[in-house]
């Protein structure tokens, strides 16, 4: 009889199914756990920092400050004019240290704040709105994100970034930058919320400043006629509304808290 070597039928130490099908499962469950993972403990980040007293917050604040640049000579006279129209604004914004602005040269039209309390204002925003009353909304937009402490809450969960890269790898220096998309991905519906939430706080203080809320969406409907609006997936996308979104989210608000438009005040020509 000629011997014929075979395989038996069934190998315990074999899988029947391709290697890289239960790689590809055990990645797919790891990446969903530390997902729902990091929105969790986002969750509670917001819940520390919504609890937190103001003494916490000024210790907090103080350890990520970020040094304001130097002023630019060009820029000083719409720098100081900026600076006299935040300060009007703080105490209706329920802000009481203080904000430093910055006016940088800049073609995009936009203002962000910085943690610290610095606030920096594109030069371009200048040219893009025609009333004291539009500069004044975009500010107090600004100065509704240190009132809500938003610089803390994104502080907080840039730490839990660090922390499930660091636990997924044991170092969380770089992977941290590799996870950043997928972090955008998450975050940018929590952070069109929070941009919404400064929205309506900065119809408050412009209420509060000026007796009516007229000038909101000056700027929004300047952006909105120079590019148009977003497609529905990159609105999606995108860690702000959309203008025509943001343009009527604000309408709305201004609605249903019974806020008036009235007479704006011209901004000044530097």
């Amino acid at each position: 009889m000629r011997y014929q070597a075979s395989l038996p039928e069934h190998n315990d130490n074999v899988t029947p199914g391709h290697p890289l099908k239960d790689f590809v499962l055990i990645l797919a469950g790891l990446s969903a756990a530390v997902f729902v993972g990091y929105l969790v403990l986002g969750w509670l980040v917001d819940v520390v920092v919504d609890r937190m007293g103001p003494q916490t917050e000024a210790r907090l604040t103080q350890l990520v400050a970020w040094a304001p640049p130097a002023s630019e000579p060009a820029m000083r006279t719409r720098e100081a004019w900026a600076q006299a129209l935040v300060d009007g604004m703080r105490t209706c914004a329920g802000v009481s240290a203080p904000v430093t602005v910055r006016v940088h040269r800049s073609d995009t039209p936009n203002a962000m704040v910085a943690p610290g309390g610095v606030v920096i204002v594109m030069s371009s925003l200048f040219d893009s709105v025609q009333s004291e009353n539009g500069m004044a909304f975009v500010l107090a937009h600004e100065l509704s994100h240190m009132a809500n402490r938003d610089h803390l809450r994104a502080f907080g969960r840039r730490l839990v970034l660090i922390a499930a890269a660091t636990l997924l790898t044991g170092d969380g220096s770089g992977t941290a930058g590799v996870l950043a998309p997928a972090q955008h991905l998450g975050e940018s519906g929590y952070s069109r919320g929070r941009e919404a939430a400064a929205d309506a706080t900065a119809l408050a203080i412009l209420q509060c400043r000026y007796g009516h809320a007229g000038g909101a969406t000056e700027l929004f409907e300047t952006l909105q006629r120079e590019a148009g609006d977003m497609p529905a997936l990159v609105h999606y996308l995108a860690s702000h509304p959309s203008m025509g979104a943001r343009i009527e989210a604000v309408q709305a608000a201004m609605r249903q808290a019974g806020l008036q438009r009235g007479a704006l005040q011209p901004l000044p020509r530097f």
